[in-house]
């Protein structure tokens, strides 16, 4: 019978992160989750491995060990085993169709989704923050300038344009917006964003 994701008993998704904050799960709870012997997960992995390029596998197939258990004696032994980000995990289950394996499909996604928002809204928040610290340090003056000429630059204008409304050369103009950029006033990158944008602005108004 087809379970929803509701009827699914809860059991958690564990994942984890590589160096460079990038999520993971482990091979072996792949393998209890979508009901495979651990081996032929493995088996499945190197046939995948095989055929992709090293580099792609060195940054998302982590080698790592599980410890599991011996039937006949009841003891531990350490096996070989994976560390999956995102892309290895929807590389290798995406053979597996199963009822139970799209039921575990959709619950790793959105583990995977849930941790991906957390994170971007960590950054968010962090790049604000950066930015309210770097604004303390300004000169009043200073920050004053930088929010006129964030509001022309947010109106269209160019960085010569604004240099006129401002009494300021376009170099002064373009160090303003580099600065509100830094602050997280304005995206990272924008039509004004250096002296080589003023200049072809400057040609468009000479034509």
């Amino acid at each position: 019978m087809s379970l929803s994701l509701s009827q699914t008993p809860s059991v958690p998704v564990t994942v984890e992160f590589l160096p460079g904050e990038r999520p993971a799960v482990r091979s072996v709870e792949l393998a209890q989750h979508f009901g495979l012997k651990h081996k032929n997960v493995l088996r499945d992995i190197d046939d995948l491995t095989r055929k992709l390029p090293e580099s792609f596998c060195r940054l998302n197939f982590e080698p790592t060990e599980a410890e599991v258990v011996v039937p006949a004696s009841g003891g531990m032994r350490k096996d070989r085993a994976y560390l999956l980000t995102r892309d290895a995990f929807t590389l290798l289950v995406m053979g597996w169709n199963s009822t139970r394996a799209m039921e575990w499909k959709l619950r790793y996604i959105e583990a995977f989704n849930t941790l991906e928002r957390a994170a971007l809204e960590n950054a968010r928040s962090e790049a604000l923050a950066d930015g309210a610290r770097a604004a303390l340090a300004v000169p009043p003056e200073r920050l004053h300038r930088i929010n006129q000429a964030v509001r022309y630059h947010q109106k269209g204008l160019n960085c010569i344009e604004i240099g006129k409304l401002l009494d300021v050369s376009r170099d002064v103009v373009w160090r303003l917006v580099r600065q509100a950029r830094t602050l997280g006033l304005l995206p990272a990158s924008g039509p004004t964003s250096g002296p080589a944008a003023a200049s072809r602005a400057a040609r468009g108004l000479a034509q």
